[in-house]
């Protein structure tokens, strides 16, 4: 009950945004362990602590007195015991297999709307967040949407943008209550052009050493044009390893162009406009901008 994820690092940001290209480059380090999207927070663990609050807050401003869930059988305290207790067990697939000095880098990327509640049960944990310009993200999305992705990705640029200002402003709210050492932000455009110097400031952000040349040789190995079908091996273990293998497999289509930019000549103008009437005020504030010749 003591565990604090000060070996935890979670990555996170809107989907199609790269993450599990860096997941791959991070992972490639001996150091730095990693498995599949756990979904711990998104699906299980934080649901469950949103919904007490929600109930206990409702009660207690005045509802109707009708005291129902959780809150009318536990105190606050004993709740939290019971979803930690919970929580350690959906973690001991991961803690249990780390070696003293390695990190876990979980990468679940909607894990970004979840950020207060795994600091309030894993207070030492650590976050990394990618961030791409949502025209690319958007078409990344829509191009999921009407293939592999099907069950989640929208085929709507306006629904696509929204995702991802949900997941952007998420974690721009809760960087807010994060200090320096817990929070690293990256643009994968900046991961694109400059990926030795982006991976050296991740190193020093996990505080593990990392050499130039070993860099190099991830950058290598984990390119757009041959990690759909190679690159740093994601294990995976349970039920799928059972049913599929033990290391994770991307699904046909899943790599694109990759290459920043790509929006310009895939969106259509009223696409185009969707995305800015949306995104505009949340891309200005995450450092990105239209300009007059975008709109050509």
């Amino acid at each position: 009950m003591d565990y604090t994820g000060k070996n935890l690092v979670f990555l996170v940001g809107c989907p199609r945004s790269g993450t599990t290209w860096l997941q791959k480059l991070l992972a490639s380090h001996p150091k730095i362990r990693s498995g599949e999207e756990s979904h711990f927070f998104s699906l299980y663990v934080g649901p469950q602590l949103r919904a007490w609050k929600s109930q206990k807050t409702h009660h207690f401003k005045g509802g109707n007195g009708h005291a129902a869930g959780p809150p009318a059988y536990f105190h606050e305290e004993e709740f939290r015991a019971l979803l930690k207790n919970y929580l350690l067990g959906l973690l001991k697939p991961i803690i249990d297999r780390l070696e003293p000095g390695e990190i876990f880098l979980e990468k679940t990327p909607s894990h970004a709307l979840f950020i207060p509640e795994i600091k309030e049960l894993l207070p030492e944990s650590r976050f990394v967040h990618l961030v791409r310009d949502p025209r690319d993200v958007v078409v990344s999305l829509i191009a999921a949407g009407q293939t592999w992705g099907t069950t989640w990705a929208p085929t709507r640029a306006s629904v696509a943008a929204a995702m991802w200002v949900q997941h952007v402003q998420a974690v721009q709210c809760s960087a807010m209550n994060l200090l320096g050492n817990e929070f690293f932000e990256l643009s994968y455009e900046r991961l694109w052009n400059f990926p030795l110097e982006a991976l050296q400031d991740l190193a020093r952000f996990f505080s593990v050493p990392w050499n130039s040349d070993d860099i190099n040789l991830a950058i290598e190995a984990n390119r757009a044009d041959v990690m759909e079908s190679g690159g740093t091996p994601i294990p995976v273990y349970g039920e799928v390893a059972a049913r599929s293998g033990t290391v994770a497999k991307l699904p046909r289509g899943f790599v694109r162009k990759a290459k920043p930019n790509g929006w310009k000549s895939e969106l259509s103008m009223r696409q185009k406009f969707k995305v800015w009437r949306v995104t505009r005020k949340t891309m200005a504030k995450a450092g990105y901008e239209w300009s007059p010749t975008d709109w050509l």
